[in-house]
């Protein structure tokens, strides 16, 4: 099975895979936002960036993490990256100098419905094409 239909319609390993990648980098942006080089690593207006592409992952990674080919998947992809976003944002307002914002939320949930929406329509258009494995 090619990569990408691999990626579109994980195997229970990859799905696996995908669930300890989601715990890893969650537990380590919870530990490493917490020491004191956290305040201001990213200056603004890239943090915005930086969010992007870290809830984009969180999302995709979710996604596939959820079973990807499964319509459940594209909901709450979204909601357990937007999650992690919220507990991040609360984590940070009892670490001093961390600035707590509904922007950098804001900028999570874009990253993560936007990678989402990328992979489910990908997902729709191999099946379209009569792609996808069968099960």
């Amino acid at each position: 099975m090619p990569l990408f239909r691999a990626v579109l319609f994980p195997p229970r390993w990859m799905r696996m895979l995908a669930l300890l990648a989601f715990v890893f980098v969650a537990a380590h942006l919870f530990w490493h936002g917490a020491q004191p080089y956290a305040v201001g690593l990213v200056s603004a207006p890239w943090d915005k960036l930086a969010h992007l592409t870290l809830y984009g992952g969180f999302g995709g990674t979710a996604w596939v993490m959820l079973g990807g080919g499964r319509p459940t998947a594209d909901v709450l992809a979204p909601m357990a990256a937007i999650i992690v976003g919220v507990a991040d944002e609360v984590a940070q307002s009892f670490n001093p100098g961390r600035v707590v914002g509904l922007c950098d939320l804001a900028a999570d949930a874009i990253g993560a419905v936007l990678v989402v929406a990328t992979l489910a329509l990908l997902r729709e258009r191999v099946r379209v094409a009569g792609l996808h494995p069968t099960r």
